[in-house]
């Protein structure tokens, strides 16, 4: 830092800023830039880590990152996260609480800037009160800011969709456990039916492998005359609608003129996707603002002990068409 101060002809104080981001003259800017890139000069990030007692490392735990939900979540959250002056270091659970733990103890060794997890471990011993921490989905504890869908609005809107859409006799399907957020999805379907006297039925496969079998199962022996007895289908994922929908169509079953599939994410593998199953979005890009906005609430704090609590922010959902719903008349 003297040499590029030196060679700049500004004060040590004068890189000293510009290396923490803070505001520089324009002059004295260019003519540091131009030290820096003729001396090759890499600022040290684990001294600035001492003396900071905090690196701008950002850590996202998630529980698997081979999803389209997943997947753009992530690249939302690196996108906000570098234009607030933060580097991402993702780390995948694989939806194991004791990695995610571990994941936890090694933000607390790097001194990060703060934590944004999808948590389905007790945590809230583990987080140092000094480190930041934005929970998504699943609540940590009161005094950790809580990003959440409506994923009971989610469940009422699809009912409501396929209803609106002519479907009679609905049918809401996933795979064992069914809990957390998934049991907010399907409450909402539920009561919705109950509330507009729909018939509506539940089947959840069982959480193995080979669950697809259980959906083709269920699929045959609900099977008269080749017609299948129910015309309006709900998820609390879109992996399992697709699961379902490919079973249907091997089965002769028209989609959607015969059946109706409802999913629930909508999320793109690459940003030009075309929407190939109906869902309920989740605001992915608002969920990766506010979970930031949220961590550097917590920064700004003079005391960051977790003494504040947080009400849960919840998000708007809305209705994505796609292929496997009829369009509105």
């Amino acid at each position: 830092m003297n040499d590029v101060s030196r060679l700049a002809g500004v004060s040590r104080g004068t890189v000293s800023n510009y290396i923490n981001g803070l505001k520089v003259r324009s002059a004295a800017q260019m003519r540091i830039e131009k030290a820096i890139k003729e001396l090759n000069y890499v600022p040290n990030a684990a001294a600035r880590t001492l003396k900071t007692n905090r690196s701008n490392y950002v850590v996202l735990i998630i529980p698997m990152v081979n999803t389209p939900f997943f997947s753009e979540l992530s690249y939302r959250m690196q996108l906000i996260l570098k234009e607030n002056g933060y580097k991402m270091i993702l780390c995948n659970s694989n939806n194991r609480p004791q990695e995610e733990i571990e994941y936890i103890q090694m933000a607390k060794k790097q001194k990060v800037a703060g934590i944004i997890t999808m948590s389905y471990a007790d945590i809230r011993k583990l987080v140092p009160p000094d480190i930041p921490l934005v929970a998504l989905e699943n609540k940590v504890a009161d005094f950790f800011p809580l990003i959440i869908s409506d994923n009971y609005r989610g469940g009422i809107l699809a009912a409501e969709k396929l209803h609106t859409l002519g479907a009679k006799r609905l049918l809401f399907i996933s795979r064992a456990p069914v809990k957390n957020v998934s049991l907010a999805r399907e409450k909402g379907f539920k009561d919705y039916c109950m509330k507009n006297d729909i018939e509506c039925t539940c089947f959840v496969a069982e959480n193995k492998v080979t669950f697809v079998d259980d959906f083709h199962d269920f699929i045959k022996a609900n099977m008269t005359e080749k017609k299948f007895r129910y015309d309006g289908v709900f998820s609390d994922s879109d992996e399992y609608a697709s699961d379902f929908w490919y079973l249907l169509l091997r089965q002769k079953i028209a989609v959607p003129e015969e059946v109706q599939i409802i999913g629930f994410d909508a999320a793109r593998v690459y940003p030009r996707q075309k929407i190939a199953i109906s869902s309920i979005r989740q605001p992915v890009a608002e969920i990766a603002k506010q979970a930031v906005k949220g961590l550097k609430g917590q920064l700004a704090e003079a005391d960051n002990s977790h003494k504040k609590l947080y009400q849960p922010l919840v998000l708007p959902v809305s209705f994505i068409q796609g292929q496997t719903t009829k369009e509105l008349k």
